[in-house]
């Protein structure tokens, strides 16, 4: 690990913002957080298949009225950050760290996300699909997070000319692993889902504001 550190890749949720999107999202337009949970243990079990589960989620999803484009960008433009988080890119970028989000959350969520903090790139393992009339109408997810997220990473890498041990990741849960497995370098960030990452962190902190302690 004698290679020196040039870019940063964060994870989103439960790192830079409390909570998961997924059921955060469910939450806000209304819809039944237990019955997300149903549709997701169903698809766990295979009770449900792929096409199946997608399908019941939508259909929660749109229950209180049809998801525009415009409602789902006022959303993420509100979502919750983290109240140190913006000051860390500020702190990293004045440092010339390169910096990027890989996330396995939706594409818009990311962009915008990205958008607010002053990240370099974005990478997004859920792809939203729109209407003629840009209402939400689908979306497709990659189910193997872990290794898409080692994939977007290495697309980053190539990107900006980077290597992967050149690089530090920063993340919460178990689809962190092989970030933190490459670079050597995970920094992990305290949360309800932390503890699955414990054995494979390089540093451990409570608050993000902690990094620039290490960088």
């Amino acid at each position: 690990m004698d290679n020196e550190i040039k870019a940063v890749a964060f994870d989103i949720d439960g790192t830079l913002s409390p909570g998961i999107s997924w059921t955060k999202l469910t939450f806000i337009l209304g819809s039944s957080v237990e019955n997300h949970a149903q549709i997701h243990k169903d698809f766990k079990e295979g009770k449900l298949e792929y096409e199946e589960s997608k399908k019941a989620l939508l259909g929660l999803w749109r229950s209180q009225g049809p998801i525009t484009k415009e409602k789902l960008i006022d959303i993420f433009n509100n979502w919750e950050i983290k109240p140190d988080a913006k000051e860390l890119f500020d702190y990293l970028h004045s440092k010339n760290y390169r910096t990027c989000l890989i996330t396995g959350s939706f594409d818009l969520f990311a962009e915008i996300i990205a958008k607010r903090l002053g990240a370099e790139a974005w990478y997004a393992n859920t792809t939203l699909y729109w209407d003629e009339n840009n209402n939400l109408h689908d979306y497709d997810y990659v189910r193997e997070a872990n290794n898409k997220k080692l994939e977007q990473l290495k697309e980053f890498c190539r990107a900006n000319y980077l290597q992967i041990s050149e690089c530090v990741a920063v993340g919460d849960d178990s689809n962190d692993t092989d970030l933190f497995k490459a670079t050597e370098r995970g920094i992990l960030v305290e949360s309800p889902t932390s503890y699955k990452l414990e054995s494979v962190a390089w540093k451990c902190i409570k608050h993000l504001s902690e990094i620039k302690q290490i960088l």
